[in-house]
C-alpha cells in the first residue's frame, strides 16, 4: 500500500497547474498576527497606535484607529461597534472609516481579532495588520478570516480566505472620508480585469445582501492623485482553504426545504403528513389537513421563544422523545423545552441542522406583535393524542404580509405541517425537520415534489481540516475523517478535479442513502487509527499551484452498513494558496 502522504503529492501534480504570478510589492495575507485584542461581541478597541500617519481619505492623516469585532475600523476614536449590519448610510454619514467585512461579527464564541505594525521593509512602507481570525458571525455560524493592511502611503489591501461569506447579514465593504461623503458603489469582484477609477470621490464601497463574492482573493484600495482610489483584484493571492459541502451516510434523517427571496414559498393550502416507518424514518406525503379548532392564544413579544408547553404525551421523535416543547415566534418549534433562542432572522440550513432537535412550518422572521385581535400564535391539545401549533395571520416582519401556518404533534410519533396563506418577501424561510446536532448540511429538498421516505438516521461519515490546518504552499495539510462507525475496517480516499455538488445517487451500487460528490480521479487506502482519523497531505512550494482546487471525499469499509459494506463521507473542496 503506498503511503498516503506521498500518494497524495503526486495527486496534486496530476491537477492543473497555474501560471506563475508576478513579484508582489506587499505580502497578500501576513501571518504574524501581532497582539490579541480581546475583543468580545460588538466590542471596539479605541485608540490603537499605528506607529505612522496614516493619509485619511477626504484630506488629513491619523495616527490611531478604533478596531470594531464586527469587521471594520475607524480613521480615529470611536467606541461604537457598528452592530449589527453592514450600513451604507452610516458610511457616508459617520467618521470616516475602513470596512472590510463590516456585519455582524461574534469574537466571543470562537476566534479572535489581531493587530500588528510593521515597519517599513525595502519597497514596501510601514504598514498596520488587522485580522479577524475565525470569527464567526453572530450568534456562532461558520468561521471567517480576513485581513486588512494600513499602508502609510494611503493604500489598503484587503484579504479573504476562502470560507468569508454572510448568511444572515448584509454585509460592506470599502473605505469612506464619512461625514457627508457621497455614495460610490462598485462591484470590488469585477475589478479583477480592469480597475476601478472613482476619480476625486475617497468614497468607494459595495453593499452584498447575501452570497458576499469577494472570498478566496484579495482587492486594494490604491490613490489615483485625484483624491480617491484605483481599486482591483491583486493577483497571486489565492488564501488556503478547505470547504465541506454535501453530507455523508448513514442518511440523517434531517429533511428540509429553503426558500429564499428569488425562490419564494409554494406551499399556500396546503399540508405534509410525516408518518415514522418503524426504522427512524418517516414517509412525507402531500395530504390535507388543518386543525380549525384553535382557541388558546398565546402571548408572544417579536423575536421570542419560551414555554414550557406540555404536551398530553409523549412524543418520540428520532434521536429522543419529549413530552414538554418550547415555542418560537420565528414560526419552529425546539422538541426539547428550556430553549430562549428565537433564531432571528431568517431560515438558515445550517444553524438548523446544527441546533438542538426542532420542526419548522414557516420558521423566518415573523411579527406577531403586528397581529389583529382575535388572530396571533396558538397552543392546543385534543385529549391525550394530538397538540397543534398554529400561527394565524402573523405578518412578517416588518409588519409586512399574513402567514397562516400550523404544527400538528401526535402520540404515535407522526406529524403533520399544514399552510394556509403563506409568504417569505424578504426572508429566507425553513421547512421541514432536524434531528439536531448534525455535522453536515444535507441539501434543500423540494417538498411539493414528494411523496419520498427521509433517511433512518444515524451519524453520517464526515470529512474536515483538522483544526488550524490549512492546504497552504509548503505546508502539511491534515484532514480528520470523523464520526466513524464502530466496526469499520478500513479507510479509502478519493481526489477528484471534478465536484458534483449535488451528488451522485450510490443507492444503484448497493450503497443507500450515500453519494459521490468527487470523480474518481484518484482512490488511496488507509489504516483508521480511531475517530478522528488523520489524513495528510504534503503540499508542494509551488508558487504556480496557487489557486489550484480539487476535491476529496473519505469512505469506510463498514461490514453491514449499506449492501456493499461501504459508507462514504461528505465532500471537500481544496484550495491551495498561502
Amino acid at each position: 500500500m503506498r503511503s498516503p502522504l506521498s500518494a497524495a503529492v503526486a495527486v496534486l501534480f496530476l491537477l492543473p497547474v497555474l501560471s506563475a504570478q508576478g513579484a508582489l510589492s506587499a505580502p497578500c495575507f501576513v501571518s504574524s498576527f501581532g497582539t490579541n485584542l480581546a475583543l468580545t461581541d460588538d466590542s471596539v478597541s479605541q485608540g490603537v497606535p499605528l506607529g505612522f500617519a496614516f493619509p485619511r481619505p477626504g484630506g488629513g492623516s491619523v495616527t490611531a484607529i478604533s478596531i470594531s469585532s464586527n469587521g471594520f475600523v475607524w480613521l480615529g476614536i470611536n467606541g461604537d461597534s457598528g452592530c449589527c449590519i453592514g450600513d451604507p448610510n452610516k458610511l457616508l454619514t459617520q467618521m470616516s472609516r475602513v470596512a472590510p467585512m463590516w456585519m455582524d461579527l461574534n469574537p466571543s464564541v470562537g476566534g479572535a481579532v489581531w493587530f500588528n505594525s510593521l515597519p517599513a521593509s525595502g519597497s514596501t512602507p510601514a504598514s498596520a495588520i488587522v485580522t479577524w481570525d475565525s470569527v464567526p458571525e453572530f450568534p456562532s455560524q461558520g468561521a471567517l478570516t480576513f485581513q486588512l493592511q494600513l499602508f502609510a502611503d494611503g493604500s489598503v489591501l484587503m484579504f479573504f480566505d476562502a470560507n468569508a461569506t454572510n448568511s444572515n447579514h448584509t454585509v460592506l465593504t470599502g473605505i469612506s472620508e464619512g461625514t457627508n461623503a457621497i455614495a460610490n458603489f462598485v462591484d470590488i469582484s469585477s475589478t479583477a480585469g480592469a480597475p476601478h477609477d472613482s476619480g476625486t470621490n475617497p468614497t468607494v464601497f459595495e453593499h452584498q445582501s447575501f452570497g458576499f463574492d469577494l472570498a478566496a482573493s484579495a482587492y486594494t484600495f490604491v490613490p489615483n492623485g485625484q483624491g480617491g482610489y484605483l481599486v482591483t483584484q491583486k493577483a497571486g493571492c489565492t488564501f488556503a482553504g478547505s470547504v465541506p459541502f454535501g453530507r455523508g451516510c448513514p442518511k440523517p434523517v434531517t429533511v428540509y426545504e429553503l426558500f429564499t427571496a428569488t425562490n419564494q414559498l409554494d406551499l399556500s393550502n396546503t399540508a405534509i403528513e410525516f408518518t415514522p416507518t418503524g426504522a427512524g424514518a418517516y414517509v412525507a406525503i402531500q395530504q390535507p389537513g388543518f386543525f380549525s379548532g384553535y382557541t388558546n392564544v398565546q402571548v408572544f413579544a417579536d423575536d421570542d421563544s419560551h414555554g414550557p408547553f406540555n404536551l398530553p404525551f409523549t412524543f418520540p421523535y428520532p434521536g429522543g422523545s419529549t413530552n414538554a416543547i418550547d415555542i418560537s415566534s420565528n414560526g419552529f418549534v425546539w422538541l426539547q423545552a428550556g430553549n430562549p433562542n428565537s433564531r432571528c432572522c431568517n431560515g438558515d440550513s445550517f444553524q438548523f441542522v446544527s441546533d438542538p432537535a426542532s420542526i419548522a412550518v414557516l420558521w423566518q422572521d415573523l411579527y406577531p406583535p403586528g397581529v389583529a385581535l382575535g388572530d396571533g400564535v396558538f397552543f392546543d391539545v385534543v385529549g391525550t393524542t394530538e397538540a397543534h401549533i398554529t400561527w394565524v395571520n402573523v405578518p412578517e416582519f416588518f409588519n409586512v404580509g399574513s402567514n397562516t401556518c400550523q404544527i400538528t404533534l401526535r402520540s404515535n410519533g407522526s406529524f403533520r405541517l399544514s399552510w394556509g396563506n403563506v409568504a417569505n418577501i424578504s426572508h429566507d424561510a425553513i421547512v421541514g425537520i432536524s434531528d439536531g446536532f448534525g455535522s453536515s448540511v444535507p441539501g434543500s429538498i423540494d417538498f411539493s415534489a414528494g411523496p419520498f421516505v427521509t433517511g433512518n438516521g444515524g451519524i453520517p461519515l464526515r470529512l474536515g481540516a483538522q483544526a488550524g490546518s490549512r492546504p497552504g504552499l509548503g505546508q502539511t495539510f491534515t484532514m480528520e475523517v470523523d464520526q466513524i462507525t464502530a466496526g469499520s475496517l478500513a479507510g479509502f480516499m478519493v481526489f477528484g478535479a471534478t465536484s458534483f455538488p449535488n451528488g451522485i445517487d450510490l443507492s444503484g451500487i448497493g450503497m443507500v442513502g450515500c453519494e459521490l460528490y468527487v470523480s474518481l480521479d484518484s482512490l488511496l487506502s488507509f489504516p483508521l487509527v480511531g475517530t478522528p482519523t488523520p489524513f495528510a497531505i504534503a503540499v508542494p512550494a509551488t508558487p504556480g499551484l496557487i489557486g489550484t482546487v480539487f476535491h476529496a471525499q473519505a469512505a469506510t469499509l463498514t461490514p453491514g452498513a449499506t449492501a456493499l459494506n461501504l459508507l462514504s463521507s461528505n465532500g471537500l473542496q481544496i484550495t491551495l494558496g498561502l
